[in-house]
């Protein structure tokens, strides 16, 4: 009999995980000129199929961390160490580049899901206007992908829904 042996590869044997976080620190501009360090020296590793939360107190660093991750830091923040993607050092990124990575290979649910939507655009106007930019989708089938995507995370009525406003959504529904 001839058989190729087969095996599996231990969870840690990835070299390259999803997301890897090395020595990261943030500082933020503080009263009369100096700088605040709101995070010192973060590590953290996530590979591929998991899935990670963050807890902590208030004032942690927990939203800091995802936001120094998106390039979304307040103005005059600093983030140094290493923030990879992928292998992608997201701290040596154009402009550009991050503002691809985000929303495309990168995303944040913020706690406040009434805040993240812009109340005057329809929920559908904004999922497709998102698909079209980061997906390259023409309107068709952005529309398409859409509901599908609501149905996915059970939103009733998908295609009717597209046209409702964030405020006729639960605060549930809004941050699926």
């Amino acid at each position: 009999m001839n058989e190729t042996p087969t095996s599996t590869p231990a969870p840690d044997a990835d070299p390259q995980p999803l997301l890897a976080i090395r020595d990261l620190v943030v500082e933020l501009p503080g009263p009369d000129g100096q700088r605040l360090r709101a995070i010192d020296g973060v590590d953290l590793t996530v590979g591929r199929g998991e899935i990670v939360g963050l807890a902590g107190e208030s004032g942690s660093g927990k939203t800091m961390t995802a936001l120094a991750l998106l390039g979304l830091l307040p103005q005059g923040g600093t983030a140094s160490g290493q923030l990879l993607v992928e292998g992608d050092d997201v701290l040596t990124m154009t402009p550009r580049q991050v503002r691809d990575l985000r929303g495309n290979r990168v995303a944040m649910v913020f706690q406040d899901p009434m805040t993240s939507l812009h109340p005057m655009l329809s929920v559908g106007k904004q999922l497709t206007e998102h698909l079209r930019h980061h997906k390259k989708l023409d309107k068709k089938a952005a529309n398409a992908r859409a509901v599908e995507l609501l149905a996915t995370v059970r939103i009733p009525d998908p295609e009717r829904a597209l046209g409702r406003y964030p405020h006729q959504f639960s605060g549930g529904m809004r941050q699926r």
